[in-house]
């Protein structure tokens, strides 16, 4: 069966112009793949029987709405440079008796053509994959694998449902774009210029304290939850800083480049920066893009990775022990000896029963209370609702003797002196005051490592005040009031099987068992007590890690995709407008070996600026980053700076490859003596 006109005239001008329509048809089958399997593994029956599995199916379809968000606005702008590209056929076209009307048809029809294409062999990748994608998922949890092979209807349906509101969008943009243009701009619409944007070195100034103010917050932020806050502001100052700087860059560079006539005068860089001056203004866009996308990528890399693989190093710092226990008490002569051996005997029998072995015992008293650190003392007494949690810093009283015990830290503390370890935080006297209460003479301070195993002490601005007995805290601080309780009292316990998670899954019941009644513990002072185990904390861990990680690769994949994209229709494009250039100086007598000189003093001069701008940002993010992740109980400074390290050195060498690829692209054609309709 033949096709008609315009489906005929629809499917020649795809396959004219495969170097342009490939590419692109391959970035829209692969972001529908993705999203396919994104949304197939948010709903698998394998990955919701998986410990965390509520965690890990809601991010996993975050992951597939970021991938349908970012595929709409990247595939309309790549669509854009097409129908750019395709103006001038368009025109001829129009020259030759074609009416708006049939134009909007043959745009009909590609539209329709890549549509299919795309959903059809998008779905048919994804479902191919997505076994694949499930089980590489379920490995990196540590999950037992399900080899059963589904394909998933609901899938299918929202991912074909979704990317034809995209395509229909696209189509009718396309259509727009040439009903508004007459005949004459579509046969003009690759000689017309760019001017230099204007007032460049004032958007040059804007950007660079744009930039200035994004990494200031970046380096002095401390507090990791107000860290959350300010990454967004920081993220959103250095996209719009990037553009701003790239494009007035580019302008100021070509201008200082033709001002330099030794360098501009040479064969090497004449033609180059003579063409690159026409189009400073999309030259620096399309750079910033890049350089945004690598940034991007390189962060999401680096901090995925170095949460999956510093998985266990989080869950040492969130659950030291296996078994771990918290009880509370009303006052701290009820945590004496006598009551303390009381519980430790029933949690220790409650392990034997089972015919497991207690051991590597971890046990410390404290109190705790939260404050508004102010220059003239501590405000403990406060309205929850009033306050930003955010400027709350906790205090933590242990004992000299459980802090010496625990930590194997030697603290030479006088008579009514207290010590002091500062996190996020950093205090300056002799005196800790408590505004209405009392105060606490000090005898040194010292920055704190994250060594008392407290989970908050990543969390929040936080102080341990080492003190002698906590029965002089609680005569200062035990009549508090506010919205908050008085001053908490506590004895954290916690200790090793060395046995499998079930076992201590095992014992965490039977101490639920053993601790069920309020009278027994009441009698030895308990309000209520806790437990956790490491096991539960490890199903939790691998299956939101994990699964951050896998997201993270497939969204870096499809960043990356957009990167490779934007990087070779730039030198596509610039190709097709260079190429008449080099042509004049080839009659004038430059040799094709000169050619690929200047092609190649043009690529670098400009190609690699996004890497390096894009490593400066790498670099800044870096202390704001590594506050974000120790919400996540990610210490393990040397464990992130490796990944990061890591993630930029091979994205260097894929980065190295694109460029030799299209610079390759970008000499065949300047070097082809037609030129393409």
């Amino acid at each position: 069966m033949k096709l008609g006109f315009y489906p005929r005239l629809a499917a020649d001008g795809i396959r004219k112009n495969r170097r342009l329509y490939v590419p692109y048809l391959l970035t829209c089958i692969c972001m529908v793949a993705i999203h396919y399997i994104l949304t197939f593994l948010s709903h698998s029956e394998a990955v919701c029987r998986v410990r965390g599995a509520s965690v890990l199916c809601s991010t996993l379809q975050m992951g597939a709405d970021v991938v349908l968000v970012f595929s709409a606005i990247f595939l309309f702008y790549t669509n854009s440079f097409l129908i750019r590209r395709r103006k001038r056929e368009f025109g001829l076209y129009n020259v030759l008796g074609m009416g708006k009307n049939n134009l909007g048809r043959i745009i009909t029809w590609e539209a329709l053509l890549t549509a299919v294409i795309s959903l059809i062999l998008g779905i048919l990748l994804g479902v191919i994959a997505s076994k694949l994608a499930e089980l590489g998922l379920l490995n990196l949890m540590g999950c037992e694998v399900d080899f059963r092979f589904a394909v998933s209807m609901r899938s299918i349906y929202n991912t074909t449902v979704s990317f034809l509101a995209i395509f229909v969008l696209i189509w009718f943009s396309g259509v727009l774009r040439v009903r508004r243009s007459s005949a004459v701009s579509l046969m003009k619409s690759e000689n017309v210029g760019e001017k230099p944007p204007k007032a460049n070195w004032l958007l040059g100034f804007i950007g660079f304290i744009l930039l200035g103010v994004a990494y200031y917050l970046a380096v002095t932020v401390e507090n990791p939850v107000s860290a959350i806050l300010y990454f967004f502001i920081a993220v959103l100052l250095v996209i719009l800083a990037t553009y701003l700087l790239m494009i007035a860059g580019s302008v100021m560079l070509c201008r200082i480049l033709q001002k330099n006539k030794k360098y501009y005068y040479d064969p090497r860089h004449f033609v180059s920066v003579s063409s690159m001056a026409y189009r400073m203004k999309r030259n620096g866009a399309g750079l910033a893009s890049v350089c945004i996308l690598a940034t991007m990528v390189l962060v999401m890399l680096s901090s995925t990775s170095s949460l999956y693989f510093g998985s266990e190093d989080a869950l040492n710092s969130r659950y030291p022990r296996e078994i771990n226990l918290e009880l509370h008490f009303n006052k701290p002569e009820d945590m004496n000896e006598e009551n303390l051996n009381w519980f430790r005997e029933r949690a220790q029998n409650a392990a034997t029963k089972l015919g497991y072995t207690a051991q590597n015992f971890r046990t410390y008293r404290r109190a705790e209370i939260s404050g508004l650190l102010e220059k003239d003392g501590v405000q403990v007494e406060y309205e929850t609702q009033n306050v930003n949690v955010n400027l709350l810093t906790m205090f933590y009283f242990v004992p000299l003797e459980d802090y010496v015990q625990y930590t194997g830290e030697t603290v030479d503390l006088p008579e009514g002196k207290a010590a002091l370890r500062t996190f996020s935080c950093s205090f300056t006297g002799d005196t800790l005051t408590f505004k209405g209460h009392g105060s606490l003479s000090v005898a040194e301070v010292k920055p704190g490592s994250i060594q008392m195993d407290e989970s908050a002490l990543g969390s929040f601005d936080a102080i341990i005040v080492i003190v002698k007995d906590l029965e002089d805290v609680a005569d200062i601080l035990g009549g508090t009031g506010g919205d908050e309780e008085a001053l908490q009292l506590s004895w954290l316990y916690g200790f090793d099987l060395n046995a499998g998670n079930e076992a201590q899954r095992q014992v965490d019941e039977a101490l639920q068992e053993t601790f069920c009644s309020w009278e027994n513990m009441g009698a030895h002072g308990c309000q209520y007590y806790s437990s956790s185990t490491r096991a539960a904390g490890s199903d939790d861990y691998y299956a939101s890690n994990g699964g951050l990680f896998f997201i993270g690769i497939l969204l870096s994949l499809v960043f990356i995709l957009a990167a490779v994209l934007i990087l070779y229709y730039k030198q596509i494009s610039e190709g097709y407008e260079d190429q008449n250039r080099f042509h004049i100086m080839q009659k004038v007598g430059m040799t094709k070996k000169a050619i690929r000189r200047s092609i190649n003093s043009q690529l670098l001069l400009v190609f690699f600026l996004p890497l390096f701008m894009a490593g400066i940002h790498l670099c800044f993010a870096f202390p704001m980053i590594r506050k974000l992740l120790t919400l996540f109980a990610l210490y393990n400074v040397g464990l992130f700076a490796a990944t990061t390290v890591i993630s930029y050195c091979v994205f260097c060498l894929f980065y190295v490859l694109v460029y030799r690829v299209t610079s390759g692209a970008y000499l065949s054609i300047v070097s082809d003596r037609e030129v393409n309709v």
